[in-house]
């Protein structure tokens, strides 16, 4: 059952304390976003109960995005959940609950050992690029703030996996 990008996000610390990392705030939405993406693609559905937008550096979580807000420039090694980050959330109609299943932490995990140790601006080439669904919602600017599609991440996401190793 999908949780809040938050608790993806918290679990993406966890992950990287444990390897004695941390991730700044745009590395956690770029994550939470690309784990999202597998598990659409992968199980067909969410892995969080909110939904993208497309902001001028990305796709990005509200709820994360209000919820890091303290942490600034620095490395983010708590998600912090805060009244305004309730309050101005686009929610799915999906039911949350944070208790994750096994399925789900694995993709994670697998995330965040194929993903986590690259930088946000080579991220950006899976979740920024000309043809991803960001820049087709954002569209130079006009889509700020829109949602991006569950169909449009999945497909893309999908799209990667059909694609032959090598």
């Amino acid at each position: 059952m999908p949780g809040w990008s938050t608790e993806i996000a918290e679990e993406f610390v966890r992950l990287a304390a444990a390897d004695g990392a941390a991730f700044s705030q745009v590395h956690l939405q770029e994550l939470v976003y690309i784990a999202h993406g597998w598990c659409l693609a992968l199980t067909g559905q969410p892995l969080t109960g909110d939904r993208p937008e497309a902001m001028e550096h990305g796709p990005e979580y509200r709820r994360l995005a209000n919820a890091l807000v303290r942490s600034g420039i620095r490395a983010v090694t708590r998600v912090e959940i805060v009244g305004a980050a309730l309050s101005e959330t686009k929610l799915d109609a999906v039911s949350v609950d944070a208790n994750f299943h096994p399925d789900e932490l694995a993709i994670v995990a697998q995330v965040y050992t194929h993903y986590g140790h690259l930088r946000p601006s080579e991220l950006a080439q899976l979740t920024r690029a000309d043809d991803t669904p960001w820049a087709k919602v954002y569209a130079g600017g006009s889509g700020k703030g829109r949602d991006i599609s569950h169909t449009m991440i999945r497909d893309q996401f999908a799209e990667i996996a059909a694609k032959p190793v090598g």
